[in-house]
């Protein structure tokens, strides 16, 4: 499998995984109408098709719970 990272503009980026059966994308999207918060989502390309799995938006206070427990799982230093 191989994996590409880039920003596709200001504020949001794309990490993508091609594997045997087409790619996965994850796409983060800083929200700074939201006050620091992200908008994450994880898409699958499957024979040139394109469906979005999952979106998730954080808020800052969700932020500052997932950098601590990253932190506490050793992810992040």
């Amino acid at each position: 499998m191989r994996s590409t990272f880039h920003e596709v503009e200001l504020g949001k980026a794309v990490l993508q995984n091609a594997t045997s059966i087409g790619t996965e994308q994850l796409i983060v999207k800083l929200k700074p109408e939201d006050q620091s918060g992200i908008q994450i989502q994880i898409k699958q390309n499957t024979n040139e098709q394109s469906s979005t799995v999952s979106s998730i938006s954080i808020d800052q206070h969700g932020l500052q719970k997932l950098f601590l427990w990253l932190r506490e799982e050793g992810a992040v230093q």
